[in-house]
């Protein structure tokens, strides 16, 4: 057998065909004339490759990031990637695993897929300068949380929805990804506090009580106390026993690692069309969050191609445990007060000899209208003090209106008593 000529496409086909249909190979080797590991070879071929390979010349190998996988890996590989051109290789590598179509076939690894996208649709790749990394503010997890929110996302049913992520750029670690309907009826609003709390609060139950929070310079988040009063929300995060920290002005930099997260969280979830509602939405932000947290490899930070639960497992044990059940216990009014007492604001003085202080107004008399006067806070007697910015005089002492822990927290009436001690949940 080993002296006769190379088997004809008809031959190959022959084979291949007989095979498809139950016959042995020991059989069809031994009707076409030919060993039986020749005849096994071209039965593989025409498996892994396609039927219509065995018409190729015997001297012209298959070549290709996936030549050694079945023909139609390369077929869905390239349907995923056109259906979703943002998602890279370990993304559509998941997509392959899920595929019905691919049921029990042996599937290849990200590298070879981004090889085989490479050489099949150059067209689809994005394009990214690689820049070094913002190094991450701290030192060990939990020590800064970024929060910030992907706005304007239209969805099927004509919902225009907000997602808060909250991100903990140490570890590469998603911690939240809230999403929210905020339509008008003429356009969209942005986040208030009590959703911008809400959402912190199952953060908080899962993951404990950071040391700090990064914020941008939203109304609803402020600016540093040294430029204003502080909003409620700083003040809340103050009597949790958190420091609230701000970007720098015109900084997009210092969200780098939340704004980046809102590009990978979104490039996952991506379909063709929107979305249907906001249900679909905050499942596709759960499952994103779970595959890029546990199961796919990152490039980020110090993960080195490792998921972040892989490299920082630490990030599910809290530095300070929280339950809503107790939050007015863990919040410290006293902490508020000695705060606000580091600082003094300048204030304008209106036409009319009134300043607006956070959200309220206070008179200071028309002999000072249109001057400025400082605002200082007096914790003793919880008071704001106007002084004079020539002489530092004391203008007037008027009560803080309404900074109680009911406004800040937003929690009405305090759960009743019971006498018996509150136990914080632990991951364990």
């Amino acid at each position: 057998m080993s002296n006769r000529s190379p088997l004809t496409v008809s031959e190959r086909q022959a084979i291949y065909d007989g095979k498809m249909s139950g016959e042995r190979l020991n059989d069809l080797a031994q009707e076409h004339h030919c060993s039986i590991s020749c005849a096994r070879k071209w039965w593989r071929v025409g498996r892994t490759q396609g039927r219509d390979t065995l018409g190729r010349s015997r001297h012209c190998a298959v070549i290709g990031a996936l030549s050694r996988f079945e023909a139609i890996v390369a077929e869905r590989a390239l349907y995923w990637k056109r259906l979703h051109p943002k998602r890279g290789a370990s993304r559509i590598l998941a997509d392959l695993t899920d595929d019905p179509v691919l049921s029990g076939v042996c599937l290849p690894k990200p590298s070879a897929l981004a090889l085989f996208f490479h050489e099949k649709c150059p067209e689809l790749l994005q394009r990214r300068e690689r820049k070094p990394p913002n190094p991450p503010r701290s030192t060990h997890v939990h020590a800064l949380w970024e929060i910030d929110g992907k706005e304007y996302i239209r969805l099927a049913d004509g919902t225009i929805a907000t997602v808060l992520d909250v991100r903990e750029p140490l570890a590469c670690y998603f911690l939240g990804s809230c999403a929210h309907a905020v339509q008008t009826e003429k356009a969209w609003r942005k986040l208030d506090l009590r959703e911008i709390q809400a959402d912190l609060r199952q953060v908080f139950s899962e993951f404990g009580l950071p040391r700090a929070i990064q914020t941008d310079r939203e109304s609803v988040y402020g600016k540093p106390p040294e430029e204003q009063f502080p909003t409620l929300f700083t003040l809340w995060l103050v009597g949790l026993g958190i420091n609230h920290q701000f970007k720098r002005k015109k900084q997009v930099t210092d969200q780098a690692h939340v704004e980046r997260g809102h590009k990978t969280l979104f490039d996952w979830i991506e379909e063709p069309q929107p979305l249907a509602d906001l249900v679909v939405l905050q499942a596709a932000l759960d499952k994103a969050r779970t595959m890029h947290n546990c199961v796919l490899p990152s490039q980020a930070g110090d993960c080195n191609g490792c998921p972040p639960m892989v490299v920082h497992p630490e990030v599910n044990v809290p530095l300070r445990p929280y339950a809503s059940e107790a939050e007015l216990a863990l919040f410290d009014l006293k902490r508020v007060d000695d705060f606000l007492a580091r600082y003094t604001w300048p204030h304008q003085v209106s036409q009319v000899g009134q300043i607006t202080v956070g959200p309220h107004a206070y008179g200071v008399g028309s002999a000072y209208a249109r001057k400025t006067v400082n605002v200082r806070f007096d914790p003793q007697d919880r008071c704001l003090t106007f002084h004079d910015v020539k002489d530092d005089r004391l203008i007037r002492r008027q009560p803080i209106k309404d900074l109680t822990v009911a406004t800040i927290t937003g929690i009405e009436t305090p759960p009743s008593a019971t006498g018996q001690p509150i136990q914080l949940s632990f991951p364990w």
